[in-house]
């Protein structure tokens, strides 16, 4: 028995690590995109109609779980297309490297600020440190694009930042309205499919005739890989590994978002970049990690919600709730079972 659990122990890690691999390339596809011809409007497009498609499928399985419209559509609207339509539009102007960067540091630095204000609950020491260092960090970054004489990244950069902040909100509405990553997922995945019809009549099918290989591309990645696969492999293997153990994950993807961008996009940066970047990263490991002197059972709930993972909608403890106390075994994919209860809103 223990061989089995250490082995369903490093299958859940390998799970979540891949699970960053595939979320980290978000930043560098977009920009891809936009290079080869995409519009903006385009890279929204396909990301809302094939993620909406994955995600409509597992909505079917799981119910709304009790979940008013109201509060969907808030979610949605702060995790769905006009999300997207932000971060996209932001590498218009800021490079893959930035992107990478800023917008989960720009999470990681709102996140605790908001927590501590719907929440009611001050953030831990470690967070309060690693706010600094973030700060620090994301001043680095930013500088360093106002010193680019002409330049007007900073106009992307700001533009990342203030998405962090919407996904830093996203996260605590999730985490205080207590609902479970993948039904959240779910849910904005597939009423994300309401700006399908929207950009047809306006837009029509734009760039995408005149661009199929990368249309295919755009839409394999973006709506299958990351908004579909990633988003449930993450979900769940955090809520197996708990938040303690899950808080190793999201630093993952901003250091594998700069390699991304640098091997793929040939994008270079600055020492002074650089340094912004290590700060970033090891402010977001001193919140996750750094704990006080004791350990209570319950987490808190405002490290929690700034260990959401800011690429979709993947969320961490509100998922691990009653199914925590299932047999592993039975754990396996908890919130993707039709269950009875569940269907009408009782279950997890």
């Amino acid at each position: 028995m223990p061989d089995r659990q250490q082995g369903a122990d490093r299958r859940t890690i390998a799970a979540g690590v891949l699970a960053m691999v595939l979320l980290s390339g978000n930043f560098v596809a977009s920009r891809h995109g936009l290079a080869a011809g995409l519009a903006v409007a385009d890279l929204v497009l396909l990301r809302t109609s094939f993620a909406g498609l994955v995600l409509g499928g597992v909505l079917w399985r799981v119910g709304l779980g009790g979940l008013p419209t109201g509060r969907a559509a808030v979610l949605t609207l702060l995790a769905g297309a006009p999300y997207f339509l932000l971060c996209a539009a932001a590498v218009q102007f800021a490079p893959a490297t930035h992107a990478s960067i800023l917008n989960p540091g720009g999470t990681m630095l709102f996140a605790p600020l908001l927590g501590w204000w719907v929440l009611r609950q001050a953030p831990e020491i470690g967070v309060r440190v690693g706010l600094f260092i973030l700060t620090a960090g994301l001043l680095l970054i930013g500088g360093a694009s106002l010193a680019e004489g002409g330049s007007r990244a900073w106009v992307g950069d700001l533009m990342l930042i203030f998405s962090g902040l919407i996904w830093a909100l996203y996260g605590v509405l999730m985490r205080h309205w207590k609902v479970p990553g993948a039904r959240a997922a779910a849910v904005v995945g597939t009423a994300s499919l309401l700006w399908v019809p929207v950009h047809l009549g306006v837009f029509g099918l734009g760039g995408l005739p005149d661009h199929p290989r990368e249309a295919v591309i755009q839409a394999a990645y973006q709506g299958i890989i990351s908004g579909g696969v990633a988003v449930l492999l993450y979900s769940r293997a955090v809520a197996l590994l708990g938040p303690a153990r899950g808080a190793l994950l999201p630093p993952l993807v901003p250091a594998l978002g700069v390699f991304w961008a640098w091997l793929l996009l040939g994008e270079a940066v600055t020492a002074t970049q650089v340094a912004g970047m290590a700060l970033v990263i090891i402010g977001m490991l001193c919140g996750a990690l750094w704990r006080g002197k004791t350990v209570r059972r319950r987490t808190d709930p405002v490290r929690e919600a700034a260990l959401i993972s800011p690429y979709a909608t993947y969320g961490d403890a509100a998922d691990a709730s009653p199914a925590a106390a299932l047999p592993r075994h039975r754990r396996l994919l908890p919130g993707l079972r039709r269950g009875h209860g569940d269907r009408h809103g009782n279950g997890a």
